[in-house]
């Protein structure tokens, strides 16, 4: 008999279990997978450090202090992260950080620039709900669209800002309406423009993060979760490896696993959540000679450009030992909602149109040392999403002891899901008490 048992070993449902553990609920993890970590994976080849999931994580004091907690030391992204750039017409243009900046740079033309001025005498939206692409067309205009919002949303989402919801994708810049009534006022007043943080990961990569949490917790890999019941009052977990019982269970598994794991307990509702549309992702590492490429974090390619990558990350510029002496280790991405297709090519075919972009985009031909393919990537918050927030609260207000966590809830980033973990444990807490 189990206090708890949480069913997926990714950055969820390890941070929720440490919380737990850390105050003496006696926890199982239980992973289907013989590695933990979900999509934080990293693996070293030919002396370079590959992340195959997320690069970085955005770490705001919350996140921080969770880590300080855990005793995990984080590493700081080297001062080049604050420049970042977009490709345009043949070039690598630098992001703006300032509104300054937005009216002198070549990224926005005269008329551009002009539309922009014009977003603190816009007013808030009389719908209930609108696509990222509505709402920044109408705030900001469809140049600011093309070339810095649609790229943004490729670089978090892999996805399509027409099909994305702002209210639940970018709830941030949402309520910065809401309560400013313009974006541009709710940054002056905020002092911000963009997400607050630092940009951090871990000696030995992300995976560092994922080993820690784990080590003094009772994991079980290579153990698949096959159904969840319930009777008087404990809940049943029949796995691959043998059947356990718990006074509750965390669920922190992908949205489709919810169909089969709750089919005897709510199978009517769990099975919606075989909707949520989790985007196709490629990840490709790419070595250059160093001097390559600019300084920087990475740059973003627009669709309008009609380029198959989406953007990279200059990897080894922002943490050390990620590539040896004199070569510089790329992370490129292709795929999403835009264009999902890719994730099905050969990977000689994904190879080739890689190297031709990164030619014409840094004027050198990289050397592709490993492919990683998600056919289920990154979940997608599409309009309409809050009805999945509902169902997930349905779940739990029917089912006391049964919660949902997971990247589909609540934010997608490594930072929310960290941050989702605290409420999560306490009210696992507070049901155990």
């Amino acid at each position: 008999m189990q206090d708890v048992i949480v069913i997926g070993s990714g950055i969820s449902g390890l941070s929720v279990a440490y919380r737990l553990n850390k105050v003496g609920v006696k926890v199982l993890v239980l992973e289907k997978e013989e590695q933990l970590g979900g999509n934080i994976q990293t693996i070293l080849k030919d002396g370079f450090l590959c992340e195959l999931g997320p690069q970085t994580i955005l770490a705001d004091r919350e996140v921080e202090e969770f880590l300080k907690d855990a005793g995990i030391s984080p590493e700081y992204a080297s001062v080049v992260s604050k420049n970042r750039y977009v490709y345009k017409k043949g070039k690598l243009i630098p992001i703006p950080m300032s509104l300054l900046e937005f009216l002198t740079s070549p990224l926005l033309s005269i008329s551009g620039k002009l539309r922009l001025l014009k977003e603190p005498f816009v007013p808030k939206s009389v719908k209930t709900e609108e696509s990222i692409a509505e709402f920044v067309r109408r705030r900001l205009g469809e140049e600011f669209l093309n070339y810095l919002v649609a790229p943004f949303v490729s670089g978090v989402y892999a996805g399509d800002p027409k099909e994305l919801s702002v209210k639940y994708a970018v709830r941030k810049v949402y309520e910065l309406e809401q309560k400013y009534t313009s974006l541009i006022k709710g940054a002056i007043k905020l002092k911000a423009l963009g997400p607050s943080g630092k940009l951090i990961s871990f000696k030995g990569g992300n995976k560092t993060l994922i080993e820690e949490l784990s080590k003094n917790l009772a994991v079980q890999s290579e153990n698949v979760a096959l159904r969840i019941r319930k009777k008087e009052g404990i809940y049943l977990v029949d796995a691959k490896e043998g059947k356990y019982e718990a006074r509750a269970v965390v669920i922190a598994s992908p949205a489709w696993s919810l169909g089969y794991l709750l089919r005897d307990i709510s199978w009517s509702v769990a099975q919606e959540f075989d909707k949520v549309y989790y985007a196709p992702v490629v990840v490709v590492h790419a070595v250059v000679k160093e001097g390559t490429v600019p300084k920087g974090f990475g740059f973003l390619v627009p669709r309008v450009e009609k380029k198959r990558i989406l953007g990279a990350v200059f990897s080894s510029q922002l943490f050390p030992g990620r590539a040896p002496e004199g070569m510089e280790l790329l992370t490129i991405y292709l795929g999403g909602s835009t264009d999902p297709q890719i994730v099905d090519y050969e990977d000689d075919l994904i190879a080739q149109i890689v190297q031709s972009e990164i030619k014409e985009i840094l004027g050198q031909v990289p050397q592709i040392i490993n492919i990683t393919k998600w056919k289920r990537g990154i979940p997608q918050y599409t309009l309409g999403y809050g009805r999945f927030y509902e169902l997930a609260d349905l779940i739990e207000k029917e089912n006391p002891g049964l919660f949902l966590t997971g990247n589909y809830l609540r934010g997608v980033s490594v930072a929310d899901c960290i941050r989702n973990s605290k409420e999560v444990a306490q009210k696992v807490l507070k049901y155990l008490s």
